[in-house]
């Protein structure tokens, strides 16, 4: 379960409860008639407020583990997920956003790797120059990393040789790098980089090489240069999809 929130009790109705609303959530059944047997299963067996939510938590549990696959969650499933969420009366706000949260990074994945389509962000969100035309893609919060020895690592993103969500690891090892300033990483329509008070890195995606990552930091090799510039991340699988994108156009 990715959201262990709610108390015990009855655990027995609370599975069966969780796996007709899962069920029906992934055949695209949910509807008036289906919330009103939920509502009246939670009834007879005397389901509390708290385990009503727990319940409804494990729906969605066995739902994400149907619907996703391959790395993401295509418009179909995203919109089956969505409608079931809608019906966890019971569920806190806060445990409802992560769940969301997943669904629509899932669902981002899917547009980008299947259909080609990039997220745009707001400008503001990256400090850099911008030339005209020019779109923000990705920003995140990030770390230079410094490889104490020459690295390769084991996923590559080039041109020709695109990167496939949910087909990947990343062994992350702290004895290959040295870690220097924290910033800010950015993806743009042209460009990708780095930047921090003291350290500024930047490459054309034309003079992009190819990225490397699998042992931690996303290493960035230029044309014509053996030493990569690396940085670390949070979400290195969404990253990789963009420039995979962006290198394969």
């Amino acid at each position: 379960m990715f959201f262990n929130l709610f108390g015990g009790g009855k655990d027995q109705y609370i599975e069966e409860y969780a796996s007709r609303m899962a069920e029906a959530a992934v055949n695209d059944e949910l509807d008036a008639d289906r919330l009103e047997s939920f509502i009246a299963y939670a009834k007879e067996k005397d389901l509390s407020n708290k385990q009503l939510a727990r319940a409804q938590a494990l729906a969605c549990d066995k739902a994400f583990e149907k619907l996703y696959h391959d790395g993401y969650m295509n418009d179909d499933e995203y919109g089956m997920f969505s409608d079931l969420l809608k019906l966890c009366y019971m569920m806190k706000e806060e445990a409802k956003y992560k769940y969301t949260t997943i669904a629509k990074r899932c669902n981002a994945l899917y547009k980008i790797q299947e259909e080609g389509l990039m997220p745009t962000v707001s400008r503001e969100y990256a400090n850099v120059k911008y030339r005209e035309g020019e779109k923000l893609h990705f920003t995140a919060a990030g770390r230079l990393m410094k490889p104490k020895k020459p690295v390769t690592g084991p996923v590559l993103i080039s041109r020709g040789h695109p990167f496939k969500v949910g087909q990947w690891e990343n062994k992350e090892d702290k004895s290959l790098f040295e870690e220097g300033d924290k910033g800010a990483f950015w993806l743009t329509s042209e460009r990708i980089g780095f930047r921090s008070r003291k350290e500024r890195m930047e490459t054309e995606l034309s003079d992009v090489d190819r990225v490397e990552t699998g042992q931690g930091p996303l290493c960035v090799y230029e044309k014509g240069k053996d030493s990569p510039w690396c940085v670390a991340i949070d979400d290195y699988e969404m990253a990789g999809a963009l420039l995979s994108n962006l290198l394969n156009r």
